[in-house]
């Protein structure tokens, strides 16, 4: 009878720590940040298409977009954050021949 008592004390103990416990719905705004990137002598030239004045350079297509996506984002969360309207370029304008067009959607 006590090792009844003991499995049912834990897992009565068990059941009341879930692993996982209900999350809240956040509401985290996602922004598309479209880059154009060209490889020249081996060095990645990236650009924001959307967004003028973001660009970055790296040895990698993964440096060149890790380094351009956060830029991306403060810049966009700062302007959000103030309340002002993000100033896209809009239409979007194509890559050139020599660019490659990769879509990342930003989280804040």
């Amino acid at each position: 009878m006590s090792q009844e008592k003991s499995k049912s004390a834990r897992s009565s103990s068990a059941e009341s720590q879930s692993p996982n416990p209900p999350m809240a719905q956040v509401d985290v705004p996602a922004f598309p940040c479209i880059v154009h990137l060209a490889v020249q002598d081996g060095v990645y030239h990236g650009r924001v298409a959307n967004l003028a004045g973001i660009e970055a350079v790296a040895s990698t297509e993964r440096e060149m977009l890790g380094k351009i996506v956060p830029i991306f984002k403060r810049t966009v969360a700062e302007i959000h954050q103030r309340g002002d309207a993000i100033p896209w370029i809009n239409p979007v304008p194509e890559p050139k021949l020599t660019e490659i067009k990769r879509f990342i959607p930003v989280h804040l």
